[in-house]
């Protein structure tokens, strides 16, 4: 899924396109993540970073981490099974 939006050029004065972008990933993940729609192992390909990056960025952010239900710990074994 691709998602695009346009942002005045103005913005963002002290960074690159490709920083803002890659800051935007971040933060959706971030916001996707504390709302339950997404598990840590999910938001690294979103957020562009792996877990351990991810997790460090929550800490910065002041974010608690969510610890797994058994149920999205044994949703997460089988999807991990089954190759997603």
């Amino acid at each position: 899924m691709q998602i695009s939006f346009s942002l005045p050029e103005n913005q963002f004065v002290s960074e690159s396109p490709e920083e803002a972008t890659r800051k935007i990933r971040m933060f959706a993940a971030l916001g996707l993540y504390q709302a339950g729609e997404v598990s840590v192992g999910g938001v690294g390909e979103l957020a562009g970073l792996d877990r351990y990056e991810f997790l460090e960025f929550c800490k910065r952010e002041g974010v608690v981490l969510r610890t797994q239900t058994p149920v999205e710990l044994e949703k997460n074994v089988r999807n991990f099974g089954a190759g997603k």
